[in-house]
């Protein structure tokens, strides 16, 4: 089956800031099918300290439950599979946290949440969460890391780069590359695919704001990397999926 493969999308419904019923979560998968996505991980948040985001018991157990209605009632033509993006914290580089439990399903992959708005709870660990994560045997992949520069203004421009050193995939979110994450985050995400650090491109799917789609940031991305670099993003190639 050809199609796109989107590792970051919130349709989890009533789990996080993404899908908030059923109804919606099914609507976002269905939207992700007709635009040409072909392997959908729906990827809640697991963000402790807080409290709505904590990786509990009850709330992986919510998550999975879920996730499997969305699983079951998900149209022809689409596969969803589970995962979480993660936020990196000190507790999660004890060697006794388990890191394979938060895996994309199917997979040796560990989605990490990345820059946000202002300094908050996972920017001092990331580096080290990646190390963590490859430490194990699995493959860490950082999340939007154009939100850096665009989003703090700190003109951090080297952040990108450390986290690639370290063993991250990085993945850009369409919606950052499109331009509808703020201004900036276009200029910041062609840069980095420009500069060759740029491994796959997500939705970041939420919604409205964010859809989960990836045909129009595919065809932006290829206007700066070519077209075969751009479908490798997307295709699922990079991950051997």
């Amino acid at each position: 089956m050809t199609g796109f493969v989107d590792v970051h999308s919130h349709v989890v419904f009533g789990v996080d800031d993404g899908a908030q019923s059923l109804d919606h979560a099914l609507a976002l998968v269905t939207e992700a099918r007709d635009s040409g996505t072909r392997l959908l991980f729906a990827t809640p948040h697991v963000a402790p300290p807080y409290h709505n985001l904590n990786a509990s018991h009850e709330r992986i157990a919510r998550i999975r439950r879920n996730c499997a209605t969305i699983i079951e009632q998900a149209p022809n033509g689409i596969e969803v599979r589970l995962g979480f993006e993660v936020t990196a914290r000190p507790h999660r580089l004890r060697s006794d946290d388990d890191v394979h439990r938060f895996r994309l399903a199917g997979t040796e992959l560990v989605l990490i949440d990345g820059p946000q708005a202002v300094p908050w709870i996972g920017d001092s660990t990331m580096e080290r969460y990646v190390r963590r994560i490859r430490s194990e045997g699995l493959t860490p992949i950082l999340a939007h890391p154009e939100r850096r520069v665009c989003w703090r203004g700190d003109h951090d421009y080297g952040f990108a780069e450390r986290m690639k050193a370290a063993g991250a995939l990085l993945q850009i979110d369409a919606s950052g590359l499109t331009g509808a994450d703020g201004p900036g985050c276009d200029v910041e995400a062609r840069r980095l695919l420009a500069e060759g650090l740029i491994d796959l491109i997500g939705s970041d799917g939420h919604g409205t704001k964010s859809p989960v789609r990836l045909d129009v940031a595919r065809t932006m991305a290829a206007e700066v990397v070519g077209e075969a670099a751009a479908t490798r993003m997307v295709d699922g190639s990079v991950l051997g999926l």
